[in-house]
């Protein structure tokens, strides 16, 4: 691995000397024209300095610092790499480096790379590596919220305090206790009524089962966070330009003539916000009991930092998004994988019939279970569904290629807990935390890394040294304080809809030749590709379940 990178940055070095050097023998080339054309010499005269420039400007690089990975294309082939192979690029990376840890030179400046899942954790924690500083940068280009807004929210207008700790404690409250289980209670309530619909005869035909499951958790998740009556995604229409914007949002990170570039992102944003204004105007987040103990929370939080209603309804637009967007990508590729593996699918059955039913003989045999409720209890899943725990871990790895990004506030030392090298890090420098490269890393997760394992998270089966060896290299949540508040209730609600599927419902037609996984535009969970969601599927009620009622319990 070594020698492959020696070498590699051996032919860079050559290429760059040799690029040089021709550059250098033009300009006799160019005197020599000068004396018939005077434009000529003057225009090839820059031409000259232009292209030594670019070849020669390089930002400086500490001995320090993580080592340096050259582009193959001088100054900027770091930049076009990224633009052309997204987040795969920092996978390429690392299969032609096995680095740690990488400097990339891009134009004049730099930006760090980390490859390694305990070094990552170990950045996550660093508490000179800010998260915050992307959120002035972005938030008002993608959210079209004013640049006045955030300096108030991060308490750099001199007035206002930083928002960020207390925001934490309000999701710390929401997430747990009561607050929890009457989130998880009304979304999975949603989920069982859908479950309720589907005939006893022909079933419920899904043409998409990719857009059917994204209209499933964005109904169940809205209702239960924005309230029942004044929901604002209530409206079909505002669900589509949610999703429609989170597809196409891409453009405004540029933030030039945003309704012009990023059109349609810009009009589905707008649409949503629109939504989310009348809301907020109304004050529903008051006066509706239903709403969520978050929002709420939330509102009131932002209220007291003056944001007036409009501002208000352009911070939000996320909130639904966020909730929903990695969440139905895992649940779509989990359920995929499961319902084209008969036997994985009759082995989670079983599973899943004894955590709901114990030693009923009655429930196991298949005997005909009448005109009855059965409830799914959502709680402690994990623990007795451990293959269909493993199967959602699993899927979550491999859709999960999210970039982590921090910013390094000073000059920190970064040290690697296991190899004890540690990395100077330069102050006002980007570091980037690829999750793909270490979720489909062949030393820890072995030869068949690429595939799905459903049996790759089963603790029990593989021993302490490899549970805590995957388990430090499972980073689809982040780390350190900004972790995923939410990841549990995600865990826990879709748990118990496979549960509930496994155990009364057939999903007939999913085609596995017609599914495939795309690849990550933004760091978000992969989505498949269109037209590759499955084809057309009938979810179908069970024989002898036809006649049942589903609820959940939490």
């Amino acid at each position: 691995m070594h020698s492959t990178m020696v070498d590699t940055v051996a032919e860079i070095e050559s290429f760059l000397d040799t690029s040089i050097a021709a550059i250098k023998g033009l300009v006799p080339i160019i005197w020599v024209q000068s004396k018939t054309s005077l434009v000529q010499f003057l225009v090839g005269g820059i031409g000259v300095l232009v292209s030594y420039w670019l070849l020669t400007i390089s930002p400086s690089q500490d001995p320090s610092e993580p080592p340096l990975i050259k582009p193959r294309f001088p100054v900027i082939g770091h930049l076009f790499g990224l633009l052309n192979h997204q987040v795969n690029y920092f996978s390429e990376l690392f299969m032609r480096n096995y680095l740690t840890i990488a400097t990339l030179p891009i134009g004049n400046q730099k930006l760090y790379v980390i490859f390694d899942a305990p070094l990552q954790q170990a950045a996550l924690k660093a508490k000179d590596m800010d998260a915050q500083s992307f959120m002035v940068d972005f938030v008002p280009r993608i959210f079209g919220v004013k640049q006045g807004t955030v300096d108030k929210l991060l308490g750099k207008d001199g007035v206002h305090p930083n928002i960020m700790g207390d925001m934490e404690q309000v999701f710390k409250s929401a997430l747990s206790g009561d607050n929890l289980q009457k989130l998880a209670n009304t979304t999975l309530a949603t989920m069982a009524d859908t479950l309720n619909d589907v005939g006893s005869d022909k079933g419920t035909k899904i043409p998409n089962m990719f857009l059917w499951l994204q209209s499933l958790l964005s109904r169940s998740t809205s209702k239960a966070l924005w309230g029942e009556k004044h929901n604002p995604f209530k409206d079909h229409q505002v669900i589509d330009a949610q999703w429609d914007f989170e597809s196409h949002l891409g453009p405004l990170v540029l933030g030039v003539l945003p309704s012009i570039i990023a059109r349609r992102a810009y009009v589905a944003r707008n649409k949503v916000q629109s939504a989310l204004l009348s809301y907020f105007s109304a004050r529903h987040y008051e006066t509706d009991p239903s709403t969520s103990y978050f929002i709420r929370a939330r509102t009131r939080l932002l209220k007291k930092y003056d944001l007036p209603d409009d501002e208000l309804a352009k911070n939000e637009v996320a909130i639904t998004l966020v909730a929903t967007t990695n969440v139905l990508s895992t649940l779509f590729w989990c359920i995929a994988e499961i319902w084209t593996r008969p036997d994985l699918l009759q082995q989670i059955r079983a599973e899943a019939l004894r955590a709901v039913f114990g030693n009923s003989q009655k429930a196991l045999s298949g005997e005909d279970m009448g005109a009855r409720t059965i409830t799914i209890p959502a709680i402690g899943l994990d623990a007795k569904c451990p293959l269909l725990a493993s199967c959602f871990r699993e899927s979550i790895r491999l859709a999960s290629q999210i970039v982590t990004a921090r910013r390094v506030l000073k000059d920190t030392i970064l040290t690697d807990p296991v190899s004890g090298n540690s990395y100077l890090l330069k102050a006002d420098t980007n570091v980037m935390m690829p999750a793909k490269v270490v979720h489909r890393n062949t030393a820890v997760w072995g030869a068949d890394a690429e595939d799905f394992n459903p049996r790759r998270f089963m603790w029990e089966e593989l021993g302490p040294k490899v549970e805590r060896q995957r388990k430090a290299a499972f980073v689809p949540f982040g780390g350190g304080k900004h972790m995923c508040p939410g990841r549990h209730f995600a865990f826990t609600e879709n748990l118990a809809l496979m549960a509930a599927l496994a155990i009364g419902f057939e999903i007939e037609g999913l085609d596995k030749s017609k599914l495939k996984m795309g690849d990550s535009k933004r760091g978000e969970t992969a989505k498949p590709l269109p037209g590759m969601e499955g084809g057309e599927v009938v979810l179908k009620r069970r024989k002898e379940w036809e006649a049942v009622q589903w609820e959940f319990s939490c």
